[in-house]
């Protein structure tokens, strides 16, 4: 069953790392890398941008699907330095239409190093509305994780609203990445105050190990995503109470914080708060988000499923 599997914590050697033809993406074009697939039913595009007037739709892309200001948007011209570092900018389009009209999605990550280790930072993810639900969002992604291999990058960072449930799905259990990381108001409460109305813009850490085989398997479509059946006997986190003894547990989370925005924001603000001192103190215990599973609970609450990877936290010894 999935609950029984390894968790993705270690960057494990794999006999081969996946390609971006082992997923499905048929090469097209010789001058420029780009590539064709199929996503919910539709050929779609993709293709490694680097000029800026191609850069530039993701400007209007960024503002439709974040609700960003001008302040906030990452322009082309910053884009363009993007390949300079290693990193990537991928843009999925309609096959068959002009790439001026046809943006559908983009995909972009800093290259860079940590710890000595070559990594992507992967800086936005960005479907329009109408596309959102029919697996453009992981293609984008799994495509990206080709690409970095093929570059001899094994790890990709970002960062995630931890109130958002169709996230959680795609990171965790579609990708197999985990997160045992809590930062407060990363980004200030005015950025993106069209999505996310003003709260404090909390996020998660989230680390993506390419070479472990837990996350090559989901790569590969190997594994099946966890179901309520999975979940049934694992404790509940009390946001009042205690942490649980169990190495496995699950901490609830709205399972549609849109909705909850635009119905009842004071419930959404409790939302945020109660879920940031619920995972903080998770993650100081050692555990880490591993798995997510929806419609869990009453009123359609989703859940993150965590373990417990390391010892708790010692806290520093202070000055004397």
């Amino acid at each position: 069953m999935p609950t029984a599997e390894p968790t993705p914590f270690q960057h494990e050697p794999t006999t081969a790392p996946v390609s971006a033809e082992d997923l499905g993406f048929r090469p097209i074009g010789r001058s420029r890398p780009a590539w064709r697939t199929t996503v919910g039913g539709q050929p779609v595009r993709f293709h490694l941008l680097n000029r800026v007037e191609e850069l530039a739709p993701l400007e209007d892309l960024q503002r439709a699907v974040f609700g960003v200001t001008d302040l906030d948007v990452i322009s082309a011209s910053e884009l363009v330095v993007v390949p300079e570092t290693g990193g990537v900018v991928i843009g999925a389009y309609s096959d068959g239409a002009s790439s001026e009209t046809a943006l559908l999605g983009a995909a972009v990550a800093w290259g860079g190093f940590a710890r000595r280790q070559p990594r992507f930072v992967s800086d936005l993810l960005a479907v329009r509305a109408e596309r959102r639900g029919a697996g453009l969002e992981s293609a984008l992604k799994r495509l990206q994780a080709a690409v970095a291999l093929e570059r001899g990058v094994v790890e990709v960072v970002w960062t995630v609203d931890p109130l958002r449930a169709a996230n959680a799905r795609l990171n965790f259990e579609k990708l197999g990445a985990h997160a045992d990381r809590y930062e407060e108001d990363r980004y200030g409460a005015g950025f993106g105050t069209g999505l996310y109305g003003g709260l404090p813009t909390d996020r998660l850490h989230v680390v993506w190990p390419l070479t472990s085989p837990h996350v090559r398997d989901r790569l590969l479509g190997r594994t099946i995503p966890r179901t309520r059946a999975d979940i049934t006997k694992l404790p509940i986190v009390d946001p009042a109470g205690p942490l649980p003894e169990a190495c496995r547990a699950l901490v609830h989370l709205p399972g549609d914080i849109d909705r909850l925005l635009a119905t009842d924001p004071e419930a959404a603000a409790r939302w945020r708060f109660s879920l940031r001192g619920t995972l903080q103190r998770a993650f100081a215990a050692g555990f880490a988000i591993v798995g997510f599973v929806a419609d869990v609970g009453p009123d359609g609450l989703s859940a993150y499923v965590i373990e417990r990877r390391v010892a708790a936290r010692q806290p520093q010894a202070g000055r004397s």
